[in-house]
């Protein structure tokens, strides 16, 4: 290894580390909580001053992690050899199938940081992701860096190690596995281009075996990893037959006696049947034969998570409510959000629309030029350059991998020593780009969540283009004025993010371009110079690359600066009082999205988490808050939490799978006598006397297990998708959701006085609640009014009052009592107006009318207001806790009733 080379390296290391000291740094800040205000800091960091996790699947990756610490293995127990998870899906739990590849890092890490201190699992977990990410820079400059000049690689490694969906994804206080998925994916398909690159069969076999240990890495962290093995399997197959069309070979077709003859000699279908062979056996290993020939299949089953309205069984696909799974917006709103970074938009999401514009050039550069690999020629090379042109060992190895095309002459094959080298790297690399994002467009389709999948190539597509127009910029003669056009321009677009932050520092960084610019290109000086290159040069170089990646680091600042933790101390402690104060077989009911915090807060089972979630469950949750029959309510948490599916399951085998009929059965056995369900199966269902024993068994079980239901101010907001579950019609196949309209801010009232609250503001129109307090006792009322927002003028049509959200009834609830149920305007409007006051302080929600005597509302709304089958035995800010009482329902059952406190 020569001085030079050595020089190279040492080089790439040193950019290594700064990038890696920069992406790192730029996620710190998400520890910190700067958007909250310090008197409510306090209330979301945990009793170690360490903030709560930022979303809930950490709480599942945590509470694995200190299992796996605490006693060798991730799960609770070991039953008949399987590790098994007993926190989730009442009431039988589940075995742990899970890649727990963030489980052994962390335990890694654990390690690690507990030889320099005292840490706990939970401190170290907080800073997994932000650590681990980071490392996407090394594979992201490497592979740039293969393909161009520093300055293309270093604005691909910041595009990439800062694009938006990952980076919100992997800050401090977000441990879940897509920290690993930029790593490990690069990787893998660094490696397997390295082993099709390569002439020396040694090192095919080495990159081959670490692309598969890449992949094989990437198995055990994230499920996802076969859209890799997919796309990669799919190039390999174009590729090959690409290469088999155009002729493109390391020797002649006539000199093997047949054309399939001469392919089969190439080494690049060496290399793809090596990738296969070595993959095969690496991936069978760990993840068995099964997980290898399964693959496809997992793939058309990731692209098709939300695609179908229904899952099999007629119940609907609960992954239609979750937010990553909607199909993404092209752009965020407002005119300037095209040049941002950030989570709103598929082209925010890869690091704005300059890194659009950037990538789609290069595809089509691309494109044109395998297209002329049909007829390229190349001219004589024989003729050697002269001496001081000529270049080093090192620097020819650099080159002959890179992209060489002009923008201005794509047809141009000329410029390489080895036509067959040049037409191979086009090929390979110009249907490998081409193909990964047609494929990672398609993901995008499927949800927001693979936005990350299509900042990969345009990440790197963005740093070809940067790198190649370095190139042009140094090699090329360049007026002045178009230099400074450059300048001016790279530096509006370079300022611009950093404007939206901060308005002084942006102008002053656009103002500084524009001075240094000037000063370089018309001052004359003696030091215009640096290494024979013009530092004005230089300067529109680094404008360019700045230009690029400012919408990345600004919005991964933003994205730190603006965290707030997924739950705080009033969630958590009602989950400490369950642990304190519950019995053990105690099973917490609630919607699905806090289910991992109730698993490891409260150390209790609950009836379905995040990844627990299903149709079935979220039908019968659903139907359970919906419902204005609490002893229904009451039926299904009696039935789920002590015998989850079975009573589904028997039903279903007697009815011949059909869930329409299922389902009402149960919701009509539900409420009744163990005595009169089962004759209501025998006389009206017609089943035979052993099969309702043994429905009767399951919905009506003798010693139901406690039952806490979980109340929260967040459900408010999410009752569109609980009741859009809840209220599945089976024939139909589609359903209705239904909201609570919540207001922008409270209101203070005194006694004699008004006050309007404003609780919507959509197209110019302005939804008000007016409330009117008497000086009495009980003389509170309120109203709806919808007003112009442009001049509070009430809204008219034909001369009557206009009002999208008209009101049948009034609910006031002051100081813990209910003081007013009463019907208004007429009994004509599709909504309730409830109003809560506490002390001077009244909120009012405007909600469905089918909501306004659902269980939720009855227990979170109105207090638990004249009813005894639920009781509430515990309450923070936002939260309540409710026990069911079993023993006070028609079907009766066990009670374990606790004096409520507060």
């Amino acid at each position: 290894m020569n001085k030079k080379t050595i020089l190279t390296i040492s080089k790439s290391v040193i950019i290594i580390l700064i990038l890696l000291a920069a992406v790192f740094a730029l996620r710190v800040p998400a520890a910190d909580l700067n958007s909250l205000p310090n008197d409510v800091k306090g209330d979301y960091v945990d009793a170690q001053g360490l903030p709560y996790f930022s979303e809930m699947d950490s709480y599942y990756n945590l509470r694995l992690t200190e299992n796996f610490v605490d006693h060798g293995y991730a799960g609770d127990e070991v039953v008949n050899g399987s590790v098994m998870d007993m926190h989730r899906y009442a009431p039988d739990g589940g075995e742990l199938n899970y890649e727990l590849g963030i489980v052994y890092v962390t335990d890694f890490l654990n390690d690690i940081a507990n030889m320099f201190g005292s840490y706990s699992v939970k401190e170290v977990a907080f800073w997994t992701g932000a650590i681990i990410s980071s490392l996407a820079v090394i594979p992201a400059y490497i592979f740039a860096r293969r393909l161009t000049n520093d300055y293309g690689a270093i604005t691909a490694a910041l595009i990439i190690g800062l694009a938006p969906n990952y980076f919100a994804h992997t800050f401090p206080g977000f441990f879940d596995t897509d920290m690993f998925y930029y790593i490990f994916s690069l990787f893998f398909i660094l490696f397997f281009m390295e082993c099709l690159k390569s002439d020396n069969l040694i090192y095919k076999i080495i990159f081959a075996v670490l692309s598969i240990l890449s992949i094989g890495l990437f198995s055990m962290s994230w499920t996802g990893y076969v859209f890799y093995v997919a796309l990669m399997g799919l190039y390999a197959v174009i590729y090959l037959i690409a290469s088999f069309v155009l002729k493109i070979g390391n020797d002649h077709v006539e000199d093997y006696p047949s054309r399939l003859s001469w392919f089969l000699h190439q080494k690049d279908f060496l290399s793809v049947v090596l990738v296969l062979v070595i993959g095969f056996i690496g991936l069978a290993i760990l993840r068995g034969f099964d997980g290898v020939t399964g693959i496809f299949s997992q793939v058309f089953g990731l692209l098709n998570l939300q695609s179908a309205s229904v899952v099999i069984g007629g119940f609907p696909n609960v992954l239609i409510s979750v937010a990553e799974m909607q199909m993404p917006a092209l752009l965020g709103s407002g005119m300037g959000s095209a040049f941002l970074a950030n989570t709103s938009g598929a082209v925010n999401g890869i690091g704005g629309i300059l890194v659009l514009f950037a990538g789609l050039i290069v595809l089509y550069a691309l494109i044109v030029r395998l297209w002329n690999l049909r007829s390229a020629k190349v001219k004589d090379t024989s003729k050697k350059p002269p001496k001081s042109e000529r270049k080093s060992a090192a620097e020819k190895i650099d080159a002959k991998y890179k992209f060489k095309f002009s923008l201005g002459d794509l047809g141009n094959f000329t410029s390489s020593e080895d036509l067959y080298t040049t037409k191979r790297i086009t090929l390979m690399y110009g249907l490998l780009f081409i193909i990964w994002t047609i494929v990672a467009c398609l993901a995008v389709s499927r949800g927001s969540r693979f936005i990350t999948t299509l900042a990969l190539p345009f990440g790197l597509m963005a740093g070809i283009a940067v790198g190649y127009l370095v190139d042009y910029i140094k090699a090329n003669e360049i007026k002045d004025k178009f230099l400074m056009a450059i300048i001016v321009l790279g530096g509006f677009f370079a300022a611009f993010p950093l404007v939206t932050i901060n308005m002084t520092y942006g102008v002053l960084l656009f103002a500084v371009i524009i001075v240094l610019g000037a000063i370089f290109i018309y001052a004359k000086s003696n030091a215009d110079d640096l290494k024979k290159l013009p530092l004005k040069k230089y300067l529109a170089v680094i404008v360019v690359v700045l230009a690029l990646v400012s919408p990345s680091v600004c919005g991964a600042y933003q994205t730190a600066d603006h965290v707030v933790p997924g739950t705080s101390d009033p969630m958590w402690n009602a989950m400490t009082w369950i642990d304190e104060n519950m019995p053990e077989d105690t099973v917490i009911t609630s919607w699905w999205d806090f289910g991992y915090l109730f698993e490891i807060a409260a150390d209790r089972q609950v009836t379905f988490d995040g990844g627990s979630q299903s149709g079935e469950r979220a039908f019968w949750l659903g139907q359970a808050m919906t419902t204005d029959n609490l002893e229904l309510s009451a039926g299904i948490f009696r039935m789920l939490d002590t015998t989850g599916d079975r009573a589904v399951d028997a039903l279903d085998e007697i009815n011949g799978g059909n869930t329409s009929q299922t389902t009402s059965i149960l919701i009509d056995i539900l409420p009744m006598t163990a005595s009169d369900a089962k004759n209501t199966l025998i006389n009206t269902y017609h089943l035979t006397d052993a099969q309702a024993n043994e429905v009767v068994s399951y919905t009506h079980p003798e010693n139901p297990r406690p039952v806490i239901f979980v109340a929260s101010s967040d459900m408010l907001q999410k009752a569109g998708w609980w009741t859009y579950f809840g209220q599945w019609d089976f024939e139909k196949q589609n359903s209705t959701n239904y909201q609570y309209y919540l207001p922008t801010s409270e209101a203070t009232v005194e006694p004699g006085q008004s006050a309007k609250v404003n609780m919507l503001n959509e197209s110019g129109m302005a939804i008000n609640v007016v409330i009117d307090r008497g000086t009495g006792n009980n003389t509170t009322t309120a109203d709806i009014e919808t007003t112009y927002a442009s001049n509070g003028s009430q809204i008219m049509i034909n001369g009557s009052e206009y009002n999208p959200l008209n009101a049948s009834r009034l609910v006031i609830v002051e100081d813990g009592q209910m003081v007013k149920n009463e019907s208004i305007n007429g009994s004509n409007g599709n909504y309730t107006l409830f109003l809560m006051g506490v002390g001077n302080t009244y909120t009012p929600i405007i909600m469905s009318s089918i909501l306004e005597n659902s269980m939720f509302t009855r227990l979170y709304l109105e207090g638990g207001f004249g009813q005894n089958i639920f009781t509430q035995v515990h309450s923070e800010e936002g939260v309540s806790l409710w026990q069911v009482n079993f023993n006070n329902t028609a079907a009766g059952g066990a009670s374990t009733s606790t004096n409520s406190t507060n």
